[in-house]
């Protein structure tokens, strides 16, 4: 069976070229979209890996994009689920879509599209290829966080890293296993008299660095906390950085976002939304005041995060974080951890449709979470019509960076 071509009644014809392995869609103005169609066979509950080779034009965005219908028939009148294929840009012209997908129960045609809108020029896309593969593993992840209380008025760094080991041993004396530990907002500091820089202390072999190396090594797990980081030029930052199994830093993240105290404590803000790269899956950070700010969970997600960690002081508004915490998981279709040193707000873990799992407000108390990270949670509807969409993917797929203005 051929492909066939589709557009608009009401719009200009799109030119559509065929050649034996190369399908290529031309648009001569921002108001055409066209698609090829061609309908496979397929059997309900097997994998298939769905793949091809792209020629776009530059910026295309989601412009050039590969659609799959699942169905009962060879009609998408009878769709059960719909979904984009991944695609990675390799350079401004060349795009590459893959990924395996699970035909879903009773759905025997898999209707592929290959579609090109919105945008002047030629899509090609090359070597398409559906075949039947292994299934997607599962990925599971064993995420904690620990729940501390402020520390009082004179502290030392002594007694709050001592309140940091306590909660550590309570969570893997009870919960064996873990792969993610998170800690509260600079809890090292948390009422120690002095400056910002008198507080303030390096990562790699400072004292608290050391505490979560001990750790991180004796339970076999990635331990996540943040301190005032201070460089070796002096430079202040309020930093959350990750020990590995190992008991190397894993990497770090710099909150971008400061408070009007931080600002004027000469703490400077880092510049960037980076994840770091764990042996089960990428981490994404906010600190504190950067979750109030929904662009820093999305360039997480945008970037490659898995699941979110959030470390902080505390929140004072109840309708705040009640609601926001789960608005974060839900925008972005990511998990998210949760550790606080507020009595009043609980520490938490939260799964990618805003649930939450679990939580606490116990001092020295954990909240712990088992999560398949690979897990697609699908919703009614969406944008895919009638049938099964997966927020994961459409959340960024029909993302219109285009028309974002800042």
């Amino acid at each position: 069976m051929t492909w066939t071509t589709h557009y608009p009644e009401h719009a200009p014809k799109p030119q559509f070229h065929q050649g034996s392995n190369s399908l290529g869609i031309t648009l001569d103005s921002e108001k055409e979209v066209g698609y090829l169609e061609k309908v496979f066979t397929v059997i309900p509950g097997k994998s298939y890996r769905i793949a091809c080779d792209a020629i776009v034009p530059e910026c295309s965005c989601n412009n050039a994009t590969i659609i799959v219908t699942w169905s009962t028939t060879d009609s998408d009148a009878t769709m059960v689920q719909r979904d984009y294929v991944f695609f990675k840009d390799l350079s401004p012209t060349q795009r590459h879509f893959e990924q395996v997908f699970q035909a879903p129960e009773k759905c025997t045609h898999a209707i592929i599209w290959c579609m090109h809108k919105w945008q002047r020029g030629t899509a090609t896309f090359n070597n398409l290829e559906i075949a039947e593969t292994n299934p997607v593993s599962p990925k599971i992840a064993r995420l904690a966080a620990v729940n501390l209380y402020y520390p009082p008025a004179n502290s030392t760094f002594e007694s709050n890293r001592a309140d940091m080991e306590a909660g550590i041993k309570n969570l893997c004396q009870n919960v064996p296993s873990l792969d993610f530990i998170l800690l509260p907002e600079t809890h090292p500091s948390r009422g120690v008299p002095g400056t910002s820089f008198q507080r303030s202390e390096p990562i790699q072999d400072g004292p608290t660095f050391n505490l979560c190396k001990h750790y991180a090594v004796k339970y076999n797990t990635n331990i996540c906390a943040s301190v005032i980081e201070r460089e070796q030029d002096n430079t202040l930052h309020c930093t959350a950085f990750v020990v590995d199994r190992t008991g190397n830093l894993a990497g770090l993240f710099r909150k971008v976002h400061l408070t009007v105290g931080e600002q004027t404590s000469g703490i400077i803000p880092g510049k960037e939304f980076n994840i770091i790269k764990l042996d089960f899956a990428n981490v994404g950070i906010s600190i504190c005041w950067d979750n109030w700010f929904l662009e820093s969970a999305r360039m997480q997600r945008l970037n490659g995060a898995d699941f979110l960690a959030f470390p902080l002081a505390g929140d004072a508004k109840e309708s705040h974080w009640s609601k926001t915490w789960s608005a974060r998981c839900i925008d972005n279709s990511l998990p998210m951890v949760v550790s606080v040193a507020d009595p009043k707000v609980p520490s938490a873990i939260i799964d990618r449709d805003g649930v939450w799992l679990d939580q606490t407000t116990q001092k020295h108390g954990f909240a712990f979470a088992e999560l398949d990270l690979n897990e697609r949670k699908r919703s009614w509807w969406l944008s895919v019509g009638p049938a099964f969409g997966d927020p994961y993917q459409l959340y960024l797929a029909e993302r219109r960076q285009i028309a974002y203005k800042f």
